[in-house]
């Protein structure tokens, strides 16, 4: 099913802005024309065309650039409390601004009959105000919400995704079929690899159907499941892979997405032997900083841009989209070459 894109469905705040007090100004003439002489309709429509941008002109430039600054930090209360004193402030000088022009446009007009009528007018104008600026920030709101709630099912799909991309490394034929015939080769060779390669085996399968509804997980058990991998490889390679772990302790409690890192342990492998002298040299490390996880996979070749396969090259773009989606600005991935290892850096910020 499509995702429903809000940014390019929902009209934009001018057009809006428009419309809205066009309306404003219909509904203001038509009124006071019941009130109105006939010879006295179009004084009455430049008076209330006026009026209606001055609205528009106080709430674009003043009122919305307010709320885009303060909106997003204050509690509900505190942004009540502004939207009153905004409302209050720009209702003057709403007030203020008609009476210039309706003096401009009528020298005669009687200062002190206007004084005493000024505030009852500015009520009325912050009563418009508060309209405007509940509408505002309540479309501001819905449209934050309908973001939210789509990148919250775009993460679900992703998950299911990568889900289904862990199926794809645990039934890869190429990957089964080796694993099954290094095991058969060990039977008769060495009893003791091939019962291991049988565990090892079993239990990757095991951790996706264990933690297939699971979004985050352990570092540590995320690990696991990627040594039982490389396990299994290493048999398979023997003296052509070489792996080694660097992982503090404080990082095995970090929450990661699961199935994160078995698509850049498959790009490892991939790639680094067909480009890296032998033995492959294939380092995971994992630290924690200011409350920041990194995570590094390391392995010994050449960075090739262009994958053979689709397989690795779906696999990498979609850790970037989850890390993307579970964590907004707080996760990072990037893929270099540095000298002779080429280099899959993730940086995951701690979410409170």
């Amino acid at each position: 099913m499509k995702s429903f894109d809000f940014k390019d469905k929902s009209p934009s705040f001018w057009t809006i802005q428009f419309v809205g007090w066009i309306v404003y100004f219909v509904i203001i003439y038509i009124t006071f024309l019941t009130i109105a002489l006939p010879e006295n309709y179009l004084n009455l429509f430049y008076l209330k065309g006026f009026r209606a941008l001055t609205g528009f002109f106080l709430t674009s430039f003043f009122l919305r650039p307010l709320y885009q600054r303060f909106g997003n930090r204050l509690s509900i209360g505190w942004l009540i409390l502004l939207v009153l004193i905004c409302a209050a402030i720009f209702g003057y000088a709403w007030t203020g601004i008609e009476f210039y022009y309706a003096y401009l446009t009528n020298p005669i007009l009687n200062l002190n009959n206007y004084l005493a009528r000024s505030p009852r007018i500015a009520l009325d104008y912050a009563t418009t105000l508060i309209g405007w600026s509940a509408l505002y920030l309540g479309v501001k709101n819905w449209l934050a919400w309908q973001k939210e709630r789509e990148n919250a099912l775009a993460s679900s799909a992703l998950a299911n995704k990568a889900q289904l991309e862990m199926l794809r490394y645990q039934l890869n034929p190429h990957f089964l079929f080796n694993a099954l015939n290094s095991i058969r080769a060990s039977v008769d060779e060495n009893a003791g690899n091939a019962k291991q390669m049988i565990t090892q085996l079993s239990e990757f399968l095991r951790y996706s159907l264990l933690n297939e509804s699971a979004k985050k997980i352990a570092l540590r058990d995320e690990l696991e499941a990627v040594r039982n991998y490389l396990a299994i490889e290493k048999i398979r390679f023997e003296e052509k892979l070489s792996i080694e772990y660097e992982i503090e302790t404080a990082a095995e409690d970090f929450k990661v997405p699961c199935f994160l890192l078995n698509p850049l342990i498959e790009n490892a492998i991939k790639h680094g032997l067909q480009t890296s002298p032998k033995p492959l040299q294939i380092k995971i490390a994992a630290r924690v900083s200011d409350n920041k996880l990194f995570l590094e996979i390391s392995n010994s070749g050449k960075l090739q841009n262009d994958s053979n396969g689709n397989g690795t090259k779906i696999g990498l773009k979609n850790v970037r989209e989850r890390l993307d989606k579970l964590f907004d600005n707080d996760g990072k991935f990037e893929l270099e070459q540095d000298g002779n290892f080429v280099k899959a850096r993730i940086e995951i910020a701690e979410k409170n």
